[in-house]
């Protein structure tokens, strides 16, 4: 059950015309695998968050900000919650000098599921790096294909 966090998800999601690439195959491998997700419960308003920004900013309708929030609330996400996962996280902000707390809220939950998080947000794939856990959506996309050529052998 990966963990996937808000960056992933809004990219995914997104309502832009033509959009494909990496996060779309991954999320097609997901559901031609029937992989279901997790995540902590903060993901839904903050990809919700986004959504309304894009319409402030002139990126996409309202109405089209209403279909990817449909989008949203179908997708195979668990919310997961755990008390501990609040303090983790806190933890986590403070030796990652002081990163966003929110933002080590999924670092915290994947650590306690012990699978890997997939995000879209290259920085903090790049400061978790030598984690080996933190993925972006190219390296979890090669980690399925090299899952199923496994299962293939």
């Amino acid at each position: 059950m990966p963990v996937v966090d808000a960056s992933v998800v809004v990219e995914f999601i997104k309502p832009e015309i033509g959009s494909s690439g990496p996060v779309e195959d991954l999320f097609e491998g997901w559901a031609r695998h029937g992989v279901t997700l997790a995540a902590p419960r903060l993901m839904w308003e903050e990809v919700l968050n986004a959504l309304l920004t894009g319409v402030r900013r002139l990126r996409w309708t309202g109405e089209q900000a209403d279909v990817a929030a449909t989008l949203l609330e179908r997708l195979p996400v668990t919310a997961v919650a755990d008390e501990r996962d609040r303090s983790r996280a806190f933890e986590l902000a403070r030796r990652y000098d002081n990163w966003p707390v929110y933002e080590m809220v999924y670092v915290a939950v994947a650590e306690r599921l012990a699978e890997p998080l997939v995000t879209a947000d290259e920085r903090l794939r790049s400061r978790l790096a030598h984690l080996g856990w933190v993925l972006g959506p190219l390296e979890a996309l090669d980690g399925m294909a090299a899952a199923s050529e496994h299962l293939r052998s």
